[in-house]
């Protein structure tokens, strides 16, 4: 796992723990001979642990997050990584990091522990511990403040962002940056020029102003005065940067030790750790194991509306050879604008280099029938209308080659639907982007029952290759992720029926975990669109009940969203704040009188209740029908798709969480009180009489 050589009076230490080198047990007891070793050869005068040549080190196996279960296995992971790296600063020989590619969580504590770091140009630093819910148990809340000061470290630690190494060589985080060549000469020759070596530990040029350290502990309280109770990780991070800098660094380890067994003891990490794992999983299928699939260097979106050109410039961040295509060259125009738009504003803010940027729009062309002859994949995102859709689908299959796969956009109507017609239907298939498709991390895979698993095995595979994560799902109208969210908004406008009013509702899912509420994003999304989805669904699923009058009506009088400057709330031009809507307010008085409603108030937790436990039912029915594959699946494409809160684990995660027979005797209460359409499935237990 650690390749030791010496030469030039030089100990190279490199980690070959392929495919990533991730930092485990056994891993850092060979770290820790190694450096024994070294320091015990008179030979040599100086080492360097090193990666491959494009990638150091991945961190630490997070599997071993899965192991600390206990405190006294959570303090027992931390203080293992903390001794094996104490081992490296306490090295009487310099000690250099020589770093490549993403050096991220661990993999950045071990290179803190180094008396010095050199790294290629375009090498990335960052603790993302908090994104999971922890705080960093390897003495990350300890080096990095000596390194680059409390300020820099706290928005590090706090935020999980990264940087790059410029800003890295100007914080003070790395020493050197390799310019083309050989990473490891180049540590050698930092090694022969070198000041004497420091440990970490013992700096405190960057900490020795109390009152910077305090200014920045007081910013650092404000940053964080927002985040929810149930992450905890934020506060335990300051309190450990705090402590080793007003105590000793000594002091600051064991506060780490002791705040991540607390981190681990609550619910959020585990969650957060159950779908980190759940997201590397999916697309994953045991029956396409060995299956051959094509890798996608060429490809063409027809419809450049809103969706096609976010898809259009994912494949393009993707590295993917684009044409763009639309009946309309003037909307091919526009979306490529939009598109340089973007990634010109990327750039201005600093993430996205001005050469990856012009690589990236060298990608993309304007294109008509012709040109798309030898796309490997075509994607069909043109508006949601089975009659569009299939003329366009047809001069897709007459324009492309005979192996090209076609992919349609579609988030509601059955591929079978759309297949008609079709002289080859078998290279059909789903891929539903979220919009917008260039920032959503999510793609459905939609799979028809007779496409062949080369085509399915292709489609996830070129998921991943654009960095989306893909989740497999089976074919029927509104797939997986709309199946139970539009259940989920429509349940919003009953419960402005019944008395709720459009803030209340909103903040109460808000305060559950959603970055919005349910009537605001309609509002974002276009209640035409909610409206036209949800005839979709409702032929599909007669059970689900018609859409409330509310939303209907607002569509009639042309109050469709954020689009139209008003929806179920008020906009102003330019500004997207929801305000209040005497219109809005009227359209629900009216029809709670034609329904005969008497208004009454609701509690945030009868609105959470209802509305997360429609989607809970919802949930239960597709697993019970196979649309996804695992329940694990579902709950990823529901955090990623929607927003549901990622430190409650899912739908499912959340339901089980609440145990299933007790969800069992909620749905029946909730369908006696609402409806069938809460009623629950075979899938859920009864509950113990």
């Amino acid at each position: 796992m650690i390749r030791y050589t010496v030469s030039g009076g030089v100990c190279v230490l490199a980690l070959d723990a392929p495919p990533l080198n991730m930092m485990t047990f056994p891993l850092l007891d060979e770290l820790r001979a190694a450096v024994r070793r070294a320091n015990e050869d008179a030979e040599v005068r100086g080492i360097i642990l090193t990666g491959r040549p494009d990638h150091f080190s991945a961190g630490a196996d997070v599997g071993l997050l899965r192991d600390a279960a206990t405190d006294e296995a959570a303090v027992r992971t931390s203080r293992v990584f903390q001794e094996a790296f104490q081992a490296v600063e306490d090295s009487a020989r310099p000690f250099v990091a020589a770093a490549a590619g993403r050096v991220m969580g661990s993999a950045l504590e071990l290179a803190m522990a180094c008396h010095f770091r050199v790294c290629d140009a375009a090498a990335r630093f960052g603790m993302p511990e908090v994104t999971l819910g922890i705080n960093p148990g390897a003495g990350g809340t300890q080096r990095l403040p000596r390194l680059v000061g409390a300020e820099q470290a706290l928005k590090m630690l706090l935020t999980g962002e990264a940087v790059g190494g410029q800003r890295a060589l100007e914080f003070g985080l790395v020493d050197a940056i390799c310019d083309g060549g050989d990473l490891v000469e180049c540590a050698r020759a930092f090694l022969r020029t070198a000041r004497p070596p420091r440990r970490t530990g013992d700096r405190t040029d960057k900490t020795a102003d109390a009152a910077a350290n305090a200014a920045a502990f007081a910013r650092a309280r404000d940053r964080i005065a927002g985040v929810r109770p149930e992450i905890i990780a934020p506060r335990i991070i300051l309190d450990a940067v705090r402590t080793g800098l007003e105590e000793s660094f000594q002091a600051g380890l064991r506060k780490e030790q002791e705040g991540f067994a607390q981190c681990m003891r609550t619910a959020a990490p585990r969650n957060k750790i159950y779908l980190f794992f759940a997201t590397r999983e999916a697309g994953r299928m045991p029956g396409l194991s060995g299956i051959a699939a094509a890798d996608i260097t060429r490809a063409a979106v027809v419809g450049m509306g809103s969706m096609g050109t976010g898809i259009a410039q994912a494949l393009i961040a993707g590295g993917i050879r684009a044409s763009a295509l639309d009946q309309n060259r003037a909307a091919v125009d526009k979306g490529i604008g939009r598109i340089r738009s973007s990634i010109g504003r990327r750039v201005q803010e600093g993430r996205l280099e001005p050469a990856a940027a012009e690589k990236n729009l060298g990608l993309l062309s304007a294109a008509d029938w012709p040109d798309i002859a030898d796309a490997q994949l075509v994607i069909e995102a043109v508006f949601e209308d089975v009659a569009v859709k299939r003329t366009v689908i047809g001069r897709i299959e007459a324009a492309c080659g005979p192996a090209a796969v076609i992919a349609s956009n579609t988030s509601t109507i059955s591929l079978d639907v759309l297949a008609e017609g079709m002289r080859r239907p078998e290279r059909l298939i789903g891929m539903h982007f979220f919009n917008p498709a260039h920032h959503m991390p999510l793609v459905e895979v939609i799979r028809r029952e007779a496409a062949p698993p080369g085509v399915v095995a292709t489609a996830l595979k070129f998921a991943r290759a654009i960095r989306k994560t893909p989740v497999l799902v089976r074919n029927r109208e509104g797939f997986l992720v709309n199946r139970l969210f539009i259940p989920y908004l429509k349940e919003a406008f009953r419960l402005l029926e019944e008395g709720a009013e459009p803030p209340a509702i909103d903040k109460a899912m808000v305060e559950f975990g959603f970055p919005m509420g349910p009537l605001a994003l309609a509002d974002m999304a276009g209640l035409d669109v909610l409206a036209m989805t949800d005839g979709v669904l409702s032929a599909a699923f007669p059970a689900h009940g018609p859409l409330s009058k509310i939303a209907a009506r607002l569509v009639e009088r042309g109050r469709l969203g954020q689009k139209t400057g008003a929806g179920v709330y008020q906009y102003e031009k330019g500004d997207h704040t929801p305000r209040p809507s005497a219109e809005t307010a009227e359209i629900i008085a009216q029809v709670r009188q034609e329904e005969g409603r008497t208004p009454r108030r609701m509690e945030d937790d009868e609105i959470s209740r209802r509305l997360v436990m429609r989607m809970v039912a919802e949930a239960l029915r597709v697993m019970q029908e196979g649309i996804a594959e695992r329940e694990s699946d579902l709950d990823v494409a529901m955090v990623l798709g929607t927003g549901f809160p990622d430190f409650r684990g899912g739908v499912m995660k959340y339901a089980r969480d609440l145990g299933l027979a007790g969800v069992r005797a909620d749905l029946e209460r909730l369908a006696a009180e609402c409806g069938a359409r809460y009623a629950p499935c075979g899938l859920l237990p009864r509950a113990a009489t």
